[in-house]
This record gives structure tokens, sequence and C-alpha cells, in this order.
């Protein structure tokens, strides 16, 4: 790998155009190694947001992969085309960083598609947050292509495994004071069927009800669909208690936390790994 400190650039200014016009011309090393350092900044600024999730990459890692991202751009780039070559090499650089991440940097391994449809629904839900507009649940599953029931069943499956391992993360909304929490997986080769939907995990699960309140239990039941119902939100189970919505959240964190505790002293063997 190389280090970014090695690189010097040079006083004459030319274009990220320009320059991998030449060097797709001629290959010349010293050529790829200036635009990679002319647009460095874009991959500190990639890693700087990837690493505030929970990875155990470092930045120093991710900007290696970065920068592996990069040389893929430069040796793809269609100088023709009316594109902005920084457009166009922060999606190979984030591009290079998210699959890193998904096969090496998480402790919970899902499959590729659902670390996808996380990824997707975690971007629709900032995009209504920074605009200041209510989540709207039936376009939401619409956009990303997905159904309700599958909506609530992966992020069942997020909200348990964040409590579980206790792997909370933060993501910026729309500025660099305003984050929320999310959790990050890492998939695997199994198919989605053996995870998301895993009849054994499923069980387990239900079997762990067992250690709260009977309170306790039936909110997580209704909350998660664990009684083969559709999920409940935080407000229609209220409802139904006569509590608030917050007290309601509370329960269930409360709940979610026992979970965790038993689970650490325990183990869910089949659904962890070593690091």
């Amino acid at each position: 790998m190389m280090n970014t400190r090695q690189f010097k650039k040079d006083d004459k200014y030319m274009s990220n155009e320009e320059l991998i016009a030449l060097y797709q011309k001629n290959k010349d090393l010293n050529l790829r190694n200036r635009i990679i350092l002319n647009n460095i900044g874009l991959v500190y600024s990639a890693a700087k947001k990837k690493v505030t999730n929970y990875t155990s990459f470092t930045i120093e890692d991710l900007v290696q992969e970065g920068i592996i991202g990069m040389i893929k751009s430069i040796e793809r780039f269609d100088i023709n085309k009316n594109t902005s070559f920084s457009t166009y090499a922060y999606y190979w650089i984030v591009q290079q960083m998210d699959r890193a991440i998904m096969n090496n940097g998480h402790i919970i391994r899902l499959p590729a598609y659902v670390h996808e449809k996380l990824n997707t629904l975690s971007q629709l839900e900032n995009s209504y947050l920074s605009h200041n507009e209510s989540l709207d649940l039936d376009m939401l599953c619409n956009e990303a292509n997905i159904t309700k029931q599958e909506y609530f069943l992966i992020n069942s499956y997020k909200t348990i495994f964040s409590h579980l391992i206790s792997l909370n993360s933060f993501i910026n909304v729309d500025s660099e004071e305003n984050y929320i929490e999310l959790q990050d997986y890492i998939p695997c080769d199994d198919s989605i069927e053996n995870i998301v939907i895993s009849h054994d995990l499923q069980v387990q699960i239900r079997n762990m009800l067992d250690i709260l309140t009977p309170k306790e239990k039936n909110i997580l039941k209704l909350r998660y669909g664990l009684n083969g119902e559709e999920p409940l939100t935080l407000e229609a189970i209220g409802s139904r208690y006569n509590l608030t919505r917050e007290r309601i959240r509370q329960i269930e964190k409360k709940a979610l936390n026992k979970i965790r505790r038993y689970t650490l002293r325990f183990g869910l063997k089949d659904y962890l790994l070593e690091c």
C-alpha cells in the first residue's frame, strides 16, 4: 500500500481531467500518484464519515481502501463524458470503503442484501429528517422496494442486535453537530432467508423473552411482531397500555438491555463472530 506522505504535489497546475488524459495515454504512475494527491481530501472526507460508524477499521485503513477506490476511478474515468472527476471518484471511494467494511469490518455478519437495504433505508430516513419531514412509511417502503413486513423485520433485527452487543454508531443528519444513532452490519455468503427470516434465530429471541416481565415480554412481541402479527409503533402500543410513547420506549429499552446482558453471559454463538 502506498503512503500518502510520500507524494509530492507539482507546483504547475493541471486539472484532474488533463492529468487523467495524460495518464491514460502513457500510464505514468507518477501522474497517477499526483492525481491521487490532488484529490486525497476526498478520501479523508469519506473516511472520516465512515469511521464514525462502529467498525474495526481505523481511519488509515479506510484511507488505504479509499485510495484503491480512487485508482479504480482513474482507470475507468471517461474524459469525454460531461462528468466531474471528483464526483465520479467519490462514488468509487465510498463503494470501496463500504465493500471493505461489509467484508471485514464488523462483528455481526448479515448478507449484502440486508446491508444494502439498511443503507438505503438510512439514506431515505436521513433525507426525510434533514428536510424536517415526517416519515411516510408507505412512501419509504415504496422507494426502498420492500414490503412493510420486510421493513419492520429488518429494523427489528437492527434494533435487537444493536442492544445485544451494544454496537452503537452515529451518522450525520444535516450538520456536524446533528447525529443520530445507527447500527451497522456486515454481510456474509448466507442467503437472506437463512439470516433475516431465520427460524432458529427467532426461536432464540422468543426463548430470551422468558427472562422478561409479562409487560416487557408483551411490549417486545407487539413492537417486533414476534407474535406473528404486524409490528406496532410506540404510539399504538402506548394506547393499548394507556401509557405515553416515551414510557413504552423506556420499557422497550430496559427489556432489550436485559436481553443484552443475558446474551453477553450465555452468547448467541451461531450468530456472532470473533474479530
